[in-house]
């Protein structure tokens, strides 16, 4: 069973690629560097809804930079800053 955090705290800087694709995430004090196909939010509750959602964000796996820590991170951009809402451990 999973350890999930909800409302995690915080702003977070989100590195990506030219197409906007995550490839690092800094976050209290430590970076993450992406371990996995990095899904959009929206795409991933598309399926459930039937209107679009007016969110943007991504999941992903990510690994700390010593190798000690791997979460999985729900991302959302609000207002121009990217927030990590939700960890799974």
């Amino acid at each position: 069973m999973s350890d999930a955090t909800i409302g995690t705290e915080g702003r977070a800087l989100l590195a990506t690629t030219e197409r906007g694709v995550p490839v690092a995430l800094d976050w209290h004090a430590r970076r993450y560097r992406v371990t996995d196909a990095p899904t959009r939010i929206e795409d991933a509750l598309g399926v459930l809804l039937t209107h679009p959602l007016p969110v943007r964000g991504w999941r992903f796996q990510g690994t700390s930079g010593d190798g000690t820590e791997t979460l999985v991170f729900d991302v959302l951009l609000c207002d121009d800053d990217w927030r990590v809402v939700k960890t799974y451990r």
